[in-house]
């Protein structure tokens, strides 16, 4: 029985990403988590405002917040009957963040679904600073971001984008290669060449990481004289690519890559969704 989180501001986004974790796993016993949050104490803290009217907005916005929820539950019931799946509803009074956090260490969830924006919804705003809060600050968890526009097709590639600087685990990579057989999925694994070439503890790192993926239909194939975002942007749109792998090794690593805005034009990023998972040792 998988446990997925699923964290919900109830925007189209938010919704198209709920859709698109049920079709997902629509082979697998599957507990879905649907968590929306609101902090009501974090709106009154710094403020002048009567305790009684604060507790009172407190029980107003947390009925509101789970009627809404509860509705969404209803509506997911309705449009998916799949006997595998069960649904959970979660309203939390605290910080979006702190909200996964605490979900965390109430249950072993084997991934996180979230949008690219959020209630916004703005077009030019590819990745929401939700989305890239949470990719950088949750690290015990795979994570996958799916964007307002992709609807659900069968994983035919996953793209594995790596420097080949760190020697990953089989644990490091148990969910990606979990999600290709259960899609009979081919990874490739891509490199963008730095000046200089691949170093000797590249080339070893590289035959490791092929060799934890033994099981899988792989290639590898690397890229030169090109930036790393728009080398990962022209070879999976060259390919039709079903979504894009990063194992993010360090804070901030994720936003200094893909989310600095001279690259937010880059379309296929918001075409494609981002699974990004996290090193097992840190």
């Amino acid at each position: 029985m998988k446990n997925i989180l699923l964290p919900t501001d109830f925007s189209e986004n938010a919704w198209n990403s709920t859709l698109y974790a049920i079709n997902l796993y629509k082979e697998e016993s599957c507990r879905f988590f649907l968590m929306t949050s609101y902090n009501v104490n974090g709106y009154y803290e710094n403020s002048m405002m009567d305790p009684v009217p604060a507790k009172e907005e407190s029980i107003k916005v947390k009925a509101n917040s789970e009627e809404k929820l509860n509705r969404l539950c209803e509506i997911i019931k309705e449009r998916s009957s799949n006997p595998k799946h069960t649904f959970k509803c979660v309203a939390l009074n605290k910080t979006l963040i702190d909200s996964i956090k605490h979900e965390l260490n109430q249950h072993a969830f084997d991934i996180i679904l979230i949008g690219t924006q959020g209630s916004t919804g703005a077009y030019e705003v590819i990745f929401g600073s939700n989305t890239i809060q949470i990719l950088n600050e949750i690290k015990n968890c795979p994570i996958l971001a799916v964007p307002s526009n992709v609807y659900f097709k069968v994983l035919k590639e996953i793209v594995l984008a790596t420097s080949y600087k760190i020697e990953h685990s089989s644990d490091d990579l148990k969910y990606l290669i979990q999600l290709a057989k259960q899609n009979n999925s081919a990874i490739r694994i891509l490199h963008i060449e730095e000046s200089g070439g691949i170093s000797i503890s590249q080339k070893h790192n590289k035959n490791h990481l092929e060799s934890c993926l033994k099981e899988i239909e792989h290639s590898a194939h690397s890229l030169a004289h090109v930036s790393i975002p728009i080398g990962i942007y022209c070879f999976t749109e060259s390919r039709g690519s079903d979504m894009i792998v990063f194992i993010n090794k360090k804070h901030n690593f994720l936003e200094n890559l893909l989310f600095k805005p001279l690259y937010k034009d880059l379309g296929n990023y918001s075409r494609i969704p981002l699974l990004v998972l996290h090193r097992s040792n840190e």
